[in-house]
Parts: C-alpha cells; structure tokens; sequence
C-alpha cells in the first residue's frame, strides 16, 4: 500500500498553489471544494459573517482552472453549493471540462433539513436542499460501484443439445454455433449454479443492453426458434452466451446469462444524499470542541464521495478545509489528503479533530495511527 500523508496548508487556496508549484499536478485522483455560496447575507450562526463576494465567479473560476490541471486523468472534482450560484458554478465548470458535455457526471441533491422545519420565519423560499455537482476530467472515467450478487433464484433454465451436429459460423469476429428447433430443448429446473437466467430481450436490454444490442444488429434475422451459441460474449462467465430467437407466442429474443456472469453493479443515485438526521446530531462528529457553526458536512456525505471516486492510497485535496471533515473521513478511508484553509480558528478546529481521532476522542471512539503537518504561507 501507498504511504499516507496528511496536511494542513493554512492560508488562500489559490495562494498555495503557487507555492506547491505543480507538484501534485495530474496526481489528485478526488478534489472537493465547499467555497462560501454568496447568499448575500449574514449566514448561519455567525451573523458577523458577511457572504457576498462580487467577485465570486471570478473567483472560483480561477480555482477551478488550476484543480483541473491537478486532476489526475481519471480525477473527479465534486463541489457543495446551494441554490444561488449553481447555475453560474456550472456553467463555469462546463467551460473548464469541455468534452461536449460529457465530463458532467451529475447534480446530486444534498438533504439536509426536514420541510416542515423552517427556520427563516421571514424568507420567501424554504431551502431544504443543497446540492454536490460532480465533474471528471476523462469521460471514460465511471464510479466505483460494489457488486450486488446474482440470486440463485433466477437461475433455473438448462439448455439440453439433442443432436450435435450444428452449423458452424462467424458473426461480428465471433465464432457462433447455430442449432435449428429439432436439435435443442430449453428445460426448467431447480435453481442451480449450473443453470441459466433467462432475459427477453425487448424494451432497454435490446437497446442499451449489450447483449441485447447483439442480437438485434445480428441475429435477429435468423428463422423463428432458433438457438445460437456465441463465443466471447461472457467474459465472466462460460465464455460463450445462449441466444433463441422468436417464436409463434413470443415476439422478441431470448438470452441466457450464466450464474458466474450474473450480479450487477450497485448504480449511484442521485436520491441517495439524504442527511436530515445526520445533520440535526452533526455537532457530535469529530468529537469535542469540533462545534463548527456553519456548513459543516456529515461524515457519511464524505465518505460515500470518497467511496465512489477513490481507491485506497489515492490523494484527495480539500481547497476550503472548514471543519476538516474531509481530512478525517480521508484518514478513516486509507485516502492521503491536503486540506487548504485560510481561517486561523478553522485550522485549529482541523487540528483538534485530527487529534481526537488520533486519540480516540471522537463519535466513533476508535483511535487511528497517522501523523499530520501544518504548514503555512
């Protein structure tokens, strides 16, 4: 395994990429920036706090463009904001990843309040949603996503050959074996390993399936009740996939899929994001004197983000540190990170959360073994 690093980097984000000069450049595989939103108000339980920046889109343009050059080629950048300048902060990140629209993964919607607990009596529009924007910088690049396992259940089709003799062909530089209705017969069974899933192939499995998509580019035209082996359509499983064509009662294609090539992956939703709960105790993470009054993300939000884009050993930067939620998580996960914040208090606040979690001291109770730096401008 890669070896862990940590650091705080006190000061403008902007500033200190500058100092690092391009050392990390193409090398971060997650950047994660929660940046003020510019309500243009007083925010949150820091009244003192004014946040209105009439330079915001400049700004964060300006951040934007030197993380994409720190992006590794299958990075991800995801960014928190809230209603007010979401559709500005897309239309500059659609500029900066330009890939006809491609690098755009999605926009998440971020839970963080009941409805009907309302808590500006004043205000026009009850915001219970803030939202993540997640972009990468390869349009090849996709999610890290678990496997859900196939259900024994389903498989309970064998395919019995009564006369082997069939026409050998090629389609597609495939080898294929075609076997006409008299020489097979298709029999249910108990559920077995060593049985077959059946799939009609109609609706989305004959157009975005690529199985499906087999079929009907190539053996569609084939006559009614027709079974076809082809070779190297299952690379995780027998090595070859089962195919029927039509007959006088069903009006689409069948395939048959092995146990060993069944499961799936377990997809992203954007209605995942749901952190009412989590917010109302969030106080509690990081352990005590980690209180942070405002924007202070849950754990979970953070490691699902970092679950998703990251393998262990990766390194994820955090351009507005905060709270050092992203830090902490990065430390729980087996992920380096370089968090950047400008705010002495913030900086002592990540100190302390560091320290907690070296010690044991925060929610979960567990301490960890890691050191961290703290540098400044």
């Amino acid at each position: 395994m890669k070896r862990l690093f940590y650091s705080i980097l006190k000061g403008r984000n902007e500033e200190w990429y500058k100092k690092i000069n391009g050392r990390f450049k193409n090398k971060i595989k997650l950047i994660y920036l929660d940046p003020p939103y510019n309500t243009k108000r007083n925010r949150g339980a820091r009244k003192s706090y004014n946040d209105k920046n009439i330079d915001w889109e400049s700004t964060i343009e300006q951040i934007l463009k030197q993380s994409y050059d720190y992006l590794r080629d299958d990075g991800f950048l995801a960014i928190s904001i809230n209603q007010t300048e979401l559709f500005n902060l897309q239309r500059i990140l659609n500029n900066i990843f330009n890939q006809n629209g491609r690098c755009f993964v999605g926009l998440f919607p971020i839970k963080i309040r009941h409805k009907d607990r309302q808590l500006m009596i004043g205000a026009t529009f009850h915001n219970v949603y803030e939202y993540l924007l997640i972009y990468r910088k390869n349009p090849k690049s996709k999610f890290i996503m678990s496997q859900i396992d196939p259900k024994m259940k389903d498989y309970v089709y064998s395919i019995k050959i009564k006369e082997n003799k069939p026409k050998i062909g090629k389609i597609s530089g495939k080898k294929i074996e075609i076997y006409s209705s008299n020489q097979y017969e298709i029999v249910k069974k108990k559920p077995s390993k060593n049985n077959f899933r059946r799939y009609l192939i109609s609706g989305k499995i004959a157009t975005a399936n690529w199985s499906g998509e087999f079929f009907e580019k190539h053996l569609k035209k084939f006559p009614n009740q027709t079974l076809i082996k082809v070779y190297g359509l299952e690379n995780h499983g027998k090595g070859f996939r089962w195919f029927e064509t039509k007959d006088t009662k069903r009006k689409s294609g069948i395939y048959f899929q092995s146990f060993n090539a069944g499961g799936r992956p377990k997809q992203v939703s954007n209605d995942e994001f749901d952190y009412t709960d989590d917010i109302t105790y969030i106080y509690r993470e990081g352990g005590k004197g980690i209180d942070f009054k405002d924007s202070k993300k849950p754990e979970k939000m953070m490691q699902r983000l970092i679950e998703i884009t990251t393998k262990e050993g990766d390194i994820v930067f955090d351009l507005f540190g905060g709270s050092g939620t992203t830090i902490a998580c990065c430390v729980k996960k087996g992920r380096s990170c370089i968090t950047i914040e400008k705010e002495k208090e913030n900086v002592e606040i990540i100190k302390k959360r560091l320290n907690n979690l070296r010690d044991g001291k925060d929610l979960e109770k567990v301490g960890h073994k890691f050191k961290y730096k703290c540098l400044r401008i």
